[in-house]
């Protein structure tokens, strides 16, 4: 099934050390190393946030104690990711409020080195109340309050602020909170214990009195259930050990294969506790002694007498898998004729020159991928056939739910009801593009205009035939088991993923190529989009 293709496909450890606000959208190549010339102590610590960011916050909240105690055997350097517009403006992901908020914690870091840390753990407590909060705080801590501010609002303040979000750019930094130890991503749990393991075994010398004291890390026993015929569980299963070996000091971890006798019994038990998909992790309880499991003990599931990490596989061992010239599921049926391989990718129909997206009509990258798409279509013409489906839940009763709430399910009744209704060539994009401009805007019906009416479109999007559209179209994603906006699909079996109008283009061409207009090179405008790469709904 194609389902389970695509879930494993992207497998990752859903644990908190993974989790945080991206400032554009991210991919798989590591933070580049930090150009500085290391000296033999003390360690070289910096840490990237921004001051709204909750894992940022998290990130503080537990590095901040562990320099305390240890001391002038560390140098710190805080950075804040954002921003530098073309005309020399400065951004951030959360907003105007986040914005001052970064630019009164650099000042505070340059006029108070020694305080600025008290400030910023202050104003920690209730990231939502930035900057306000910043006043109280510094009075708290000593510091001028005066001068501070008068820095932050002057051109000193936008100085530092530009020079420490191109710092953390030419870093290759999008992630808040990321921390480069001597140069090194750091890669462990965010608790001062972890904090202060790796920071002490790196000091050189006499170490501060703290390092005597951390406790021998817990055995943690784990055993990972696998399958070499899942060709991306290999990877799925060496990237999760790698972050689970940096959480847990001492994980003892052993890989067990589906095939073997063992790995059967294993199977056995995780089928009885209602879990099918591989790859499994697998702990004993001693995790729970960890320090590190209060942290991430919410992604956790019992299976038996084993604590699961939950994780996004989607392999069944016990289920056909398609294109490989085997009846896996015993039925007498291979591949394609399996009805487990239907809504497979390499068993569905090829139609050439289509291209069709999944996206949630609110969702920032889901917005810049359908604003590329009028140079796309003006380059294409009649040679792409293009489709929208949007993403949402469909639960029972027929209640519909997306990821941002219920003005999302509203303005996704009515782009779907525009295309049913004014979809020859294309028409009824006029109406997205409009509303892309001010998508939260209530005023919707402003951009009903020209042949596009406004009361056509309400009549559908608030009755039965635009909620019969929006859960036929879900039904479809859910089939296909996208689940991230936006996800491309070429000629209906190419998943794909693109943003900008030249991206689109090349993977269109990819499957497509000689078509009129693949030989041109379109923008590459991402727009500004402030999520991560694409949101994710399930």
């Amino acid at each position: 099934m194609m389902a389970r293709t695509l879930a494993v496909s992207t497998v990752a450890v859903a644990l908190l050390l993974t989790l945080g606000c991206h400032s554009r959208k991210a991919d798989d190549t590591p933070p580049k190393p930090v150009a500085a010339e290391v000296a033999a102590t003390p360690v070289q610590v910096e840490l990237f946030v921004m001051s709204r960011c909750p894992y940022g916050v998290q990130a503080e909240s537990a590095l901040f104690p562990a320099l305390e105690q240890l001391g002038d055997a560390v140098d710190f350097r805080l950075h804040f990711i954002g921003g530098v517009e073309d005309d020399g403006s400065l951004t951030s992901m959360h907003g105007e409020p986040e914005l001052r908020g970064d630019l009164l914690q650099a000042c505070a870091a340059k006029l108070a080195p020694r305080a600025y840390r008290g400030v910023i753990s202050c104003m920690n407590i209730d990231p939502q109340s930035v900057p306000d909060s910043f006043g109280p705080c510094a009075q708290k801590a000593g510091i001028d309050v005066a001068a501070v501010t008068a820095c932050a609002e002057g051109d000193e303040g936008k100085a530092l602020l530009k020079a420490s979000f191109q710092h953390s750019e030419q870093l290759g930094v999008q992630g808040s909170p990321s921390m480069a130890v001597n140069g090194k991503p750091f890669e462990g749990p965010r608790t001062t214990e972890s904090y202060l393991r790796t920071l002490c075994g790196l000091v050189t010398g006499g170490k501060p009195a703290v390092c005597a004291t951390l406790p021998v890390p817990v055995t943690v026993p784990l055993t990972v259930l696998t399958d070499p015929r899942c060709e991306p569980c290999g990877k799925a299963v060496e990237i999760g050990l790698q972050q689970l070996r940096g959480i847990f000091p001492g994980l003892k971890d052993r890989v067990l294969e589906y095939g073997s006798d063992d790995g059967k019994a294993l199977y056995a038990t995780l089928r009885a506790a209602d879990q099918k998909f591989l790859p499994a992790f697998l702990f004993s309880e001693e995790v729970t002694k960890d320090p590190s499991f209060a942290q991430i003990e919410k992604y956790f599931e019992a299976a038996g007498p084993y604590r699961l990490l939950t994780v996004d596989a989607g392999f069944d061992p016990t289920a056909e898998i398609c294109g490989n010239g085997t009846d896996d599921d015993g039925n007498g049926k291979i591949d394609c004729d399996d009805p487990g391989c239907t809504a497979d990718f390499a068993c569905r129909p090829e139609r050439k020159g289509t291209l069709e997206v999944f996206v949630m009509s609110q969702c920032p990258y889901g917005i810049v991928a359908m604003n590329a798409m009028k140079e796309v279509l003006a380059t294409f013409g009649k040679k792409m056939d293009f489709k929208v489906h949007f993403l949402a839940d469909v639960g029972e009763g027929g209640a519909i739910d997306s990821l941002h709430g219920q003005a999302e399910v509203d303005e996704d009744l009515r782009q779907i009801c525009a295309s049913a209704k004014y979809g020859k060539d294309n028409l009824w994009l006029d109406y997205v593009w409009c509303r892309n401009q001010a998508i939260e805007s209530p005023d919707w019906k402003a951009c009903a205009k020209g042949p596009i009416k406004a009361a056509v479109i309400e009549k559908c999007a608030k009755g039965p035939e635009g909620r019969k559209l929006l859960a036929a179209d879900a039904a479809i994603g859910q089939e296909l088991g996208v689940s991230a906006s936006p996800s491309w699909l070429v000629n209906n079996r190419q998943p794909a993923s693109a943003l900008t109008a030249d991206e689109i283009r090349q993977i269109f061409c990819a499957g497509n190529p000689g078509t009129p207009g693949c030989e041109k090179t379109l923008s590459n405008d991402a727009g500004g989009a402030p999520t991560g790469g694409g949101c994710q709904a399930r």
